[in-house]
């Protein structure tokens, strides 16, 4: 019994440093934007839909114009249907406009949790498995 309290032990502290690691990445940045942003119109100044359906634009904010750039989708028209001078909707943080991502943050933001606790709880569960098994194939080729 104290065996799988160990394997349990293990795959739960993998869980949580997965989980705080992968987390990390993005999380704090869609959080940010999501609870202290506005959505606003942007115009889309050239597309790279090669590299993971990548978006430029430009943001009006006042008197400031501000660059931005992210991966369409999330409510905004897929990148190959895009071109320069067409309007998208992006969300910018309103103490720092030149923080911004095209389309729907909350979408966003959910596509990251699904994410981080597939990463979180999958991750770990491929290794324990893995190393249980390498550890009972060890120690039958010890006995033999």
């Amino acid at each position: 019994m104290s065996s799988l309290r160990a394997w349990i032990a293990v795959y739960a502290a993998a869980a949580l440093a997965i989980g705080v690691g992968v987390g990390a990445l993005n999380l704090p940045r869609l959080s940010r934007l999501e609870a202290h942003g506005a959505s606003a119109q942007a115009r889309v100044t050239s597309t790279d839909c090669g590299n993971h359906g990548r978006v430029a634009y430009d943001l009006r904010v006042g008197e400031q114009t501000y660059a931005g750039s992210g991966n369409a989708g999330f409510r905004t028209p897929a990148c190959d249907r895009l071109k320069p001078g067409d309007p998208i909707v992006v969300r910018y943080l309103v103490a720092d406009p030149a923080q911004s991502l095209p389309g729907n943050i909350d979408d966003r933001l959910w596509n990251e949790w699904v994410s981080v606790l597939l990463a979180a709880l999958g991750l770990p569960l491929v290794g324990v498995v893995i190393a249980r098994r390498w550890l009972r194939g060890s120690a039958g080729s010890r006995a033999g």
